[in-house]
């Protein structure tokens, strides 16, 4: 494992940083001469390459820590969720410009806010400047239709309206004091 093979490197550059600093910080500055103030900046040198040294391993353990609790914590098997999400953007027959992606929900949110059976697997939604369409249950292999196979789709899919999220002040909603 690297982070057994970087501990030893480490200690060493600690190391040589904690004695490169006893040494350079140790001098009776009242007594230097020209000399001792060469000798002193060559050990602040050492010091200074140490550090960086001690720096790099540092950060190269903690990215490989990192690393580690990331994959501890995805499943073994890949899910759905570690997919990159598929978007789409085409042009109608009219010339308009829609986006398409699929939504995924999961088996608690479908419960949770009682989506109807076809949506309860997730969802392909287009979206328009001024428009949203659906279509429920996600095609397979929707992201690899041909452009005209997704016009298509598009033009069959159920409309739908869009969800806003009330601004304060608007009819109904109490502004926050």
């Amino acid at each position: 494992m690297e982070s057994q093979s970087l501990q030893p490197t480490l200690m060493q550059a600690q190391k040589a940083l904690e004695t490169a600093l006893d040494e350079a910080c140790g001098v009776d500055r009242k007594q230097v001469d020209t000399g001792e103030l060469i000798r002193i900046g060559e050990t602040l040198a050492v010091a200074s390459s140490a550090a960086k040294e001690a720096v790099s391993v540092r950060l190269r353990l903690r990215s490989e820590r990192v690393k580690k609790k990331q994959s501890a914590a995805k499943p073994a098997v890949a899910s759905d969720a570690d997919q990159p999400i598929a978007h789409r953007i085409f042009e109608d027959i009219r010339g308009k410009r829609w986006h398409a992606f699929a939504v995924q929900s999961s088996a608690t949110a479908a419960v949770s806010v009682a989506l109807p059976d076809s949506f309860r697997q997730g969802w392909l939604v287009f979206e328009s400047s001024d428009e949203l369409r659906r279509v429920a249950p996600i095609p397979e292999r929707w992201d690899e239709l041909s452009a005209d196979d997704l016009r298509q789709l598009c033009h069959r899919a159920e409309a739908s309206p869009r969800r806003t999220i009330p601004v304060q002040g608007e009819q109904g909603v109490e502004p926050s004091t």
